[in-house]
């Protein structure tokens, strides 16, 4: 679905009964005029038959989990095709790619068109055929994200050829420019809206129309996702610095003002992608910002798994469907030496997150033993 509007039920309010309230006055006039006939005692069975009914006890809010992983391709076309065509990409961590609403950042194109993205240069491109949108969503997800500087590897024709392919294979997309993606959840709405730092996506640089966008996602969703592919990339860009970013004297936003900005404008959650490593975590006006959740799966060696870019988690989040965060946790993983992702009886990711702490001072959001969010003191 592009952008279908929700079903809204609205309960009728309930009448007054006027015509009852008028006659109970009339029958309180002709009382008043003789005595009142003396009480009988009917053994309190009276009093069990009009003792008031007691009113339903109001049902609590509804919470959902939302999961993400951030960067994923299984393999890339021609040369790094899986032997076994994707088949077995997610089995190390299939067990836990469950949630309400699951989300990847898909770091390529589902489509082989030859495409020139920078004049000739010695650029890596991440592609694949139609077909493989079907490995993730037998993996059990339902959104990915297509914002992202591999997004376009096939060009705008393959760019369109990807949202197709997803969009066949039963799950939406997020990341087309001025779309919001929304899942459906027995009456309620999660939309999800994706950003990078170029023009043919919403643009993280563009502060204004990332409000709009969230802000649209908002009037029309119960709960709002925001998922970007933002900051500088490497071994070294572990923590999330103040202003802007650059990376190879590319412009890619002010990370920070970018993600609280989708919060001030309606996100409930905000996931950060991009820098190929994790970063800390944020709670912000009672919103968790996850700043990075590095590299989950690139099939065939298409991410180097050299120290902290070989080591991800799985995010699973819940929320109430008024906002409220109700906790989460953060799954740790790794790639094998295939580029697979595999769960990390290590998790080394809980330690890394918690490095990365200092980052946010009092609102940095750090994690237990048990990989389970702690959420700063109100």
């Amino acid at each position: 679905m592009h952008r279908p509007s929700p079903s809204r039920s609205i309960l009728p309010r309930r009448g007054v009964l006027a015509g009852a309230v008028a006659g109970l006055a009339v029958t309180a006039a002709a009382c008043s005029e003789e005595e009142p006939p003396p009480p009988v005692d009917d053994g309190g069975a009276g009093a069990a038959e009009e003792s008031p009914s007691s009113s339903p006890s109001p049902e609590p809010p509804r919470s959902i989990t939302i999961t993400h992983v951030g960067d994923t391709m299984p393999g890339s076309y021609p040369n790094n095709m899986p032997s076994d065509e994707g088949a077995s990409f997610f089995d190390g961590v299939a067990d836990e790619l469950t949630g309400d609403v699951v989300i990847a950042n898909m770091e390529g194109a589902l489509s082989t068109l030859e495409f020139d993205k920078c004049g000739g240069c010695d650029a890596y491109y991440f592609r694949l055929p139609g077909e493989y949108a079907q490995v993730f969503a037998d993996a059990g997800f339902d959104v990915l994200n297509q914002a992202n500087n591999h997004g376009w590897d096939a060009g705008p024709d393959g760019a369109a050829e990807t949202q197709e392919a997803i969009r066949a294979a039963g799950m939406e997309v997020a990341g087309v420019k001025g779309e919001v993606a929304y899942v459906e959840l027995d009456g309620l709405t999660v939309g999800v809206v994706g950003f990078a730092a170029y023009s043919f996506y919403t643009d993280v640089r563009d502060l204004d129309a990332v409000a709009s966008l969230v802000a649209e996602a908002k009037s029309q969703a119960d709960l709002v996702v925001a998922t970007a592919h933002l900051g500088a990339e490497g071994s070294d860009q572990m923590h999330t610095p103040e202003g802007t970013e650059t990376y190879y004297g590319e412009d890619r936003g002010d990370t920070r003002a970018f993600c609280h900005t989708c919060v001030d404008a309606g996100a409930d959650l905000v996931v950060g992608h991009g820098p190929h490593v994790l970063r800390g975590m944020e709670l912000y006006n009672g919103k968790l910002i996850a700043y990075s959740l590095g590299n989950f799966g690139g099939g065939q060696n298409l991410f180097s798994i050299d120290g902290p870019l070989g080591i991800a988690g799985i995010l699973k989040v819940t929320i109430t469907e008024e906002g409220v965060l109700k906790g989460g946790t953060l799954i740790p993983t790794r790639m094998d030496g295939n580029g697979y992702p595999l769960l990390d009886p290590d998790g080394e990711a809980i330690g890394t997150i918690n490095d990365l702490a200092g980052d946010f001072g009092e609102s940095a959001v750090t994690l237990g033993d048990d990989g389970a969010l702690v959420l700063p003191a109100a």
